[in-house]
């Protein structure tokens, strides 16, 4: 199962209720529309911890997107790059409410 690991932060003047609604909105959006198959809830980094051993990042916050197979989120990378709506308004919200995203894509072996 391919899944996408979403590290961010919120632009200065967001906030974070403003930005959970607009998260919640577009992993919706995928979900139904069949593009992903689950979207984790998003989460706060606890960077002061022994676990946390990145010091190349310092984004506070994160959240994970399953996909069904690589052809799943083939698609959905598509719809995306091809503002299909009404995934493409659903995704402009959320990336004009973060600053300096990074994303991780990986399957299981």
């Amino acid at each position: 199962m391919p899944r996408l690991l979403n590290q961010f932060d919120l632009k200065p003047s967001v906030e974070l209720e403003v930005f959970e609604q607009a998260w919640s909105s577009f992993v919706d959006v995928l979900i139904t529309s069949g593009l992903a198959e689950k979207g984790a809830p998003l989460c706060q980094r606890i960077p002061d911890s022994g676990y946390d051993t990145d010091e190349e990042r310092h984004h506070t916050l994160m959240a994970v997107i399953e996909f069904r197979d690589q052809a799943q989120a083939d698609l959905a990378w598509a719809a995306i790059e091809d503002r299909v709506e009404p995934l493409g308004q659903s995704h402009r919200k959320v990336t004009s409410l973060v600053h300096d995203p990074v994303f991780t894509f990986w399957a299981e072996l």
